[in-house]
Parts: structure tokens; sequence; C-alpha cells
């Protein structure tokens, strides 16, 4: 934060305490603490301000172990608050230590009794004052086990946890949001009875945790959007989702994992979001006929999984409205990947962002063929084009840039454009199809 001079903060001051609050928030808590000292107007500005986040980051001094410190900080602001206001809307609560916990790093190690015992205080006392937006990480080499009250918060709506362990059962009946990134999950049940304890859920993310063998949704009638990331052992098994409104299903699996995902209950699906390589990717297709958005991070292509791909599905042309493209292939595998992507979808729209990952070299194929096609069209009648050169009626090609242009260009255009373009330019293919030779 810059300097403040002591005129500047007295002028501040002199504000009306909801424009300084709005001030206040913008700044971190030390920045606040810090301004607390100025004055007594300063203090009493401070004592009325309700902190609701809470990171030891703050605290962070190499070479010293500031901990307690922090702990003492917290359960005190708390404390102070509580006196105050009836309710602490908002609770958020981040432990960081220099030795982050991998992936792999699934072993505990339990934190110092005086500091686990500070901190269990500070997250009973948020939690008890009517909290709806929780928010609680620990990035240490231990995870944290969540004190029992945690579980039961009737008035939460956006839970958000990191580096937990999660055992009992949870009772969030106001619940919108769940959010669980590293966090081991110690009792299957507590999933399988979550239309019980989160009736209302409408988002829900489960991103490296440990625990599960299998994961199962149903019953839960508003349930729009799922991720599961998946970067641990043990492997997980199955996920099944059973719910009419789900509308987003983003899926990351481990590279060993072969899981079945059944997505078949879920008639209004739209968004599919992928990440991996085509030989996992194929596994899910059969699921896929009334989706129109995909999304597609390859990092590992194989010729023969596609032609897998074609072999399962009843209809081999899948019509996806928009398909967003990330590539991390070996330059050989691009003129095979464009020819296998287009053999099973036809999209309306194709997207792909310059400089990531492999997706130029893509570009550059894509067009090049493009552009072979309009000539064998030209002068062989489309003789020698394969199934998607030959429905392709014609494409477009818009360059869309960081700082708000539009451009549309020739595939010819582009080729000779593709070595000018900045990093994280949009580009958006749009296809025109002949829908009366498709399948």
């Amino acid at each position: 934060m810059n300097t403040i001079s002591m005129d500047t903060a007295d002028r501040i001051s002199q504000l009306p305490e909801h424009i300084i609050h709005h001030i206040l928030f913008l700044l971190s808590t030390p920045e606040v603490v810090r301004l607390s000292v100025l004055s007594k107007a300063w203090h009493q500005i401070f004592t009325s301000f309700p902190i609701s986040e809470f990171s030891s980051s703050s605290f962070l001094v190499e070479n010293s172990d500031r901990s307690s410190e922090f702990a003492t900080f917290v359960y005190n602001s708390l404390l102070r608050q509580c006196r105050q206001y009836r309710s602490i809307p908002k609770f958020q609560f981040s432990v960081t230590d220099r030795y982050f916990r991998t992936s792999f790093f699934t072993f505990q190690q339990p934190l110092q009794p005086h500091l686990a015992r500070h901190i269990n205080l500070c997250i009973r006392l948020g939690t008890q004052m009517g909290v709806k937006e929780l928010s609680i990480d620990f990035c240490v080499p231990d995870y944290y086990r969540l004190p029992k009250a945690t579980l039961s918060v009737k008035e939460l709506v956006v839970c958000r946890l990191a580096g937990c362990i999660l055992d009992g059962t949870i009772n969030w009946p106001s619940l919108r949001e769940l959010s669980l990134k590293q966090v081991k999950i110690c009792d299957q049940r507590i999933f399988d009875n979550v239309v019980f304890t989160c009736p209302f859920i409408e988002k829900f993310a489960l991103v490296e945790c440990d625990g599960l063998k299998y994961l199962h949704l149903s019953g839960l009638r508003k349930l729009k959007k799922v991720k599961v990331k998946r970067q641990s052992y043990p492997l997980m098994e199955k996920i099944e989702i059973d719910v009419d409104s789900l509308h987003t299903f983003s899926y990351s699996p481990f590279y060993f994992e072969k899981t079945h995902v059944d997505l078949t209950s879920c008639k209004t699906l739209e968004v599919f979001k992928f990440k991996g390589c085509t030989e996992r990717f194929r596994k899910h297709l059969k699921n896929l006929n009334q989706i129109k958005r995909v999304t597609l991070c390859i990092f590992r292509y194989s010729s023969s999984g596609i032609q897998k791909i074609v072999s399962k599905v009843s209809d081999p042309v899948l019509h996806i409205t928009h398909l967003k493209l990330k590539t991390y292939i070996i330059e050989k595998k691009g003129h095979s990947l464009v020819d296998d992507l287009f053999c099973i979808c036809r999209p309306d729209s194709l997207l792909l962002v310059s400089g990531r990952g492999t997706n130029d070299e893509f570009m550059k194929i894509l067009c090049k063929k493009l552009v072979r096609r309009v000539k064998h069209k030209h002068y062989c009648g489309g003789k020698h084009l394969n199934g998607w050169q030959h429905d392709l009626k014609g494409v477009q090609i818009e360059l869309c840039g960081r700082n708000g242009y539009r451009k549309v260009v020739t595939s010819d255009a582009f080729l000779d454009s593709l070595q000018t373009l900045e990093p994280k330019e949009t580009i958006r293919f749009e296809f025109e199809w002949c829908f009366n030779s498709l399948p």
C-alpha cells in the first residue's frame, strides 16, 4: 500500500462510515490494522469495521513462526465482531505454510496442539454467527480436521473447503454452492446422502480430493454445474449423475484412471468440458448426443482412439454447436487430429486461443487443409476430398484481439498472418455444412 500522510488519512476519516468501510474492504487485513494506529479516530473506525477475510500469509516473516500471533488476532477480531453484530455474512480463513502439500502428499502430520486449539476456536466462532459464505483453506503439509460444528451451519449458502478432512454427516440445508479442493473424504456416505443434507445445491466442484471410489449424485433438482478433477490415488471407479437439471459437466481424469462416467440421465446437459487424452474422451461420447457446447483440452492424441469413437456411437457425427479446443500434441499428430476431429463432429463454430499449447500449429494445419480444399474443388470437382471437406460449404475466420478489435479473414490471409498473432488472441472458425449429406 502506498504511504498515506496524516493529513490525507484525517481527511478520509471525515467521510461517512459506510464509505470508509467500502474503502477498507479494498485493503488487506494488515493494511487495515496499520491504519488503525494512525489516530484515535482511525482506531474507532477499525473497531467498527467487520473483518471477514483472514490469511496467515499476511503474517509470514522469513525465519519466523507467527502462526500463533495470527490465530490470536483472528480470534480477537471475531470476538469483537460477535459483540457488535448479530451475524457475520462472510468468513474466509486461510492458513499457508512455506511447505506446500502436493496432490500425492496424503499422510497426516497433526498441527501443534496449542495452534490447533486456537484455530478450532477461530473457526467455531466464525461459523456460529450465521455465516452465509464460508471459505477455509489450509495449504500446509497436513490436513486440517474440521470441527463438528462446521458441518452443521443452517444459514450456509456458499462453502469452499481446501486442505481439510471431511468426516461426519454434513447438514447444510441452505447450501447452493459447494467446492472441495484437496479434501480428504473419510466417509463415502457424505455424498450418498447429499440429496437430504444439501437439497438445493446448484454448483458442485470436487478437485483433487482423496477418499472417494465413486460419486453418485441424484435427486438434486436445482443442480446446474458439476466439476470433477482427479489427480491422486485411490482411483475413482465410477461417476454417475442422475439429475435432469444439469447444464454443465467438467471432467479431468487422473492419467491412470479408467473411470466409468454415466450422464445418460442428464437430459438437459448442454456443456461438456474434458481435459485429457482422446483414449479417455471416447468413453464418454455416447452421452453427448444432446450437448451443444464442448470444450476439449487434448494432451495426448491417438488416431486409433478416434476410430474407436466412431464405432462406439450409433450416429458417428456429433451435432455440436460450439467447440472450444486446446491442444498439447506433437506436430506429426496434428494432421490426423484435424481430420479425425471433424470426422466425429460438425461444429458450427470452433474457437481457439493463440499462443496456448500447440493451438497455433493446429490452426496452421487446419488452414492449409482449407486452402487445399478450395483448390481441389476448383480443379478436380472435389473428387479427392475426404468426408468432412466434401461436406463443408464454406468457412469464415474471425480474429478477436485483446484490445477489442475484430477482423474477418480468409484462410490464405490467416496463414500469412499466423506468425504475427499476439498471444491470447481469440480465433473463431465459423463453418457452414451440407447437412443433407450427414448421416
